[in-house]
């Protein structure tokens, strides 16, 4: 049986079938479209929340923020902070752009001892300062190809709910 809390997580979860192969998953913070079949994980006490594909490798992730005034400068040295405690890498400097949703928008990769950009983050700021950080992970050259187009999609899909 499933704990009430991760129940109660869970059903704030909804999904939308979309007619190309893709759902668009809607929580009460944000939404972003994946592909059908992906496993949506629960989201954790900090605002993080996992997306697996049910069959190969890599993963997607979202975390959330509270509203802040810190520039790219400080988000993005904060997010390091976390990301180098994942595991060891190298962090490109950021871009700053603008996504489809009009979101501002920071980009930076975590390259590997490969050489291989194995970790790619993209962090979205609306108008009021809120933040949602997507972030997709690729275990190889391999997967890249695969995985490429579906962080692409994630990241210009993403919409701050609220």
């Amino acid at each position: 049986m499933m704990p009430f809390a991760l129940a109660l997580v869970l059903s704030q979860v909804k999904t939308i079938d979309l007619p190309d192969g893709y759902v668009r998953v809607a929580t009460p913070a944000y939404s972003f479209e994946i592909p059908k079949g992906w496993v949506v994980g629960a989201q954790t006490a900090w605002g993080a929340r996992d997306l697996k594909p049910a069959t190969g490798n890599g993963s997607l992730g979202t975390m959330t923020a509270p509203p802040t005034k810190a520039g790219w400068d400080e988000l993005y040295r904060t997010s390091l902070y976390f990301i180098q405690r994942e595991g060891p890498g190298k962090a490109t400097p950021y871009k700053v752009e603008r996504t489809k949703q009009g979101y501002e928008a920071c980009s930076f990769s975590v390259i590997d001892k490969a050489g291989f950009a194995s970790r790619r983050y993209t962090l979205l700021k609306d108008s009021s300062g809120r933040v949602l950080a997507l972030s997709v992970k690729i275990p190889g050259k391999e997967s890249a190809k695969a995985l490429e187009p579906v962080f692409a999609r994630f990241v210009s899909s993403a919409r701050i709910r609220g």
